[in-house]
């Protein structure tokens, strides 16, 4: 074994490898006639277009090279480029990716993409910028970045953007496409990305009452801060404040710990979502980073703490299972349960015109006070 080869490179196979690539490099010159030794300083045309363009088929290593270059190198000269070449691509494969990654790391901070000049206008025409490799910095440094490229107000609002090649279309109001454009909106709510939202807005007349329906289903809410997420990616595709939201709500299954038990849940949520919006248009508007999970985790313990929401659910329990105690109404006679009734049966009738039973309205067990005795007997006669 070659120590400075990689263990998938054994010396027999490079061996191999050479006397494939000398056989190749000698037919070519059998066939064009031209097998001699040749002066690395003379200029002497030896191989005709046809046979070169072979040989850079053969041996792809010859391709970065002149013409010119390889015509005035001997056979054995050739034959070591090639040999290297492919001894570079087999260390190439057997590199650990962890070790690629790391290297790869090093090398950006030297590699520098030339930007040409050129014309753009976000539709038929894109340039070609666009397609550069992703920022691999902290999200935090782009964002500030991106406030010192575009300032306070950021773009103009579209609605072109095609939503409906990623299953959203219609999940956008208008006012959502406006107030996402805008980095530093305080008006941008939650609310702007839901489905039902926008279809009660389209159901409407002609109105200029602005306000926006509730968010009141757990699947809803999740559509919506889905569809916001989606939208941003269209429209601030440098901006991953919610990206960060929807990483906090999915490590706390959507805060499932504080707002479970709660009626409203999605209402909570949404009014959290619409404060953490207006928390990252002030730290826009002053040049700061946006809130990160952690810090969204931080804010969420200070916003349920000052929520009224959970005692109020409490009493409406409470409330409800004095409900759940008081019993129904039945078509029972108790006037003739206590022996005050002397109508006959058939013509006992409530106020609103039911008949009433003659059974007996003795209640066996307390803890279920909607279950009679029924008989055919009256009460204060068996049940003294």
């Amino acid at each position: 074994m070659n120590p400075g080869l990689p263990e998938a490179m054994e010396q027999e196979t490079v061996e191999q490898l050479g006397v494939f690539a000398r056989k190749r490099i000698q037919e070519e010159e059998d066939r064009a006639g031209t097998r001699h030794s040749r002066d690395p300083g003379s200029s002497t045309m030896s191989i005709d277009d046809s046979d070169l363009a072979t040989l850079r088929r053969k041996f792809p290593s010859l391709a970065e090279f002149s013409d010119n270059f390889i015509r005035t190198r001997p056979t054995e000269t050739l034959l070591k480029m090639e040999t290297t070449s492919l001894k570079m691509q087999e260390l190439e494969k057997s590199r650990d990716v962890d070790d690629k990654l790391s290297t790869n790391k090093m090398e950006m901070e030297e590699t520098y993409y030339d930007v040409k000049s050129g014309r753009d206008n976000r539709g038929s025409q894109l340039h070609e910028s666009r397609f550069l490799p992703g920022a691999a910095c902290s999200s935090a440094k782009i964002w500030k970045r991106a406030r010192q490229v575009l300032g306070l107000g950021g773009h103009k609002p579209v609605a072109s953007y095609d939503m409906s090649a990623v299953g959203l279309a219609g999940y956008v109001s208008k006012r959502g496409w406006v107030e996402g454009a805008n980095p530093a909106s305080q008006k941008i709510r939650l609310q702007q990305f839901s489905i039902i939202n926008c279809a009660a807005k389209a159901n409407k007349k002609e109105s200029q009452d602005d306000r926006e329906c509730d968010i009141n289903e757990l699947q809803e809410f999740k559509l919506a801060l889905r569809a916001m997420r989606t939208a941003f990616c269209f429209i601030r595709p440098w901006d991953h404040s919610v990206l960060a939201m929807e990483g906090f709500f999915e490590q706390t299954n959507y805060c499932e710990k504080d707002t479970a038990t709660l009626d409203n849940r999605a209402a909570i949520l949404t009014k959290f979502v619409n404060y953490s919006l207006g928390q990252n248009a002030d730290r826009w508007r002053d040049g700061d980073s946006y809130l990160s999970t952690g810090e969204l985790t931080t804010h969420w313990a200070s916003f349920v703490g000052a929520m009224p929401q959970t005692s109020k659910h409490k009493t409406k329990d409470k409330k409800q299972e004095k409900q759940d105690t008081r019993r129904k109404w039945v078509d029972i006679c108790f006037p003739w349960n206590s022996g005050n009734c002397l109508k006959a049966v058939g013509d006992c009738k409530s106020g609103k015109g039911t008949i009433l039973r003659h059974v007996c309205n003795y209640v066996p067990d307390r803890n279920r006070p909607d279950v009679y005795c029924g008989k055919d007997h009256p009460r204060m006669s068996f049940h003294k």
